[in-house]
């Protein structure tokens, strides 16, 4: 899994030429949070400390941080994240 997130991450870094100057730093810090969340929510999962239905919804939520960092939108990304980040420590506890 963590193989997968590397190589999503350094796709990402490879098209990072494409991008406005000014932009660049917005979605590489935006992409670096959602790696971070998934490494955090994927290794929750192996440890079975999420149950299956929690696991989905916060899937989901990644999925939609993803949509929100691809059309530039940081800080809806940002919260999402933030979203996240509550569950999973909630989840946790």
């Amino acid at each position: 899994m963590r193989r997968m997130v590397t190589c999503v991450y350094l796709v990402f870094l490879a098209g990072g030429t494409a991008w406005a100057a000014d932009d660049k730093a917005g979605d590489l810090k935006c992409i670096e949070q959602l790696i971070r969340a998934e490494e955090l929510v994927y290794g929750k999962i192996e440890a079975k400390a999420l149950s299956e239905a929690k696991a989905e919804e916060i899937n989901k939520l990644l999925d939609e941080a993803d949509a929100l960092c691809t059309e530039g939108k940081y800080s809806q990304a940002s919260a999402t994240l933030a979203k996240v980040d509550e569950m999973v420590s909630k989840s946790t506890q």
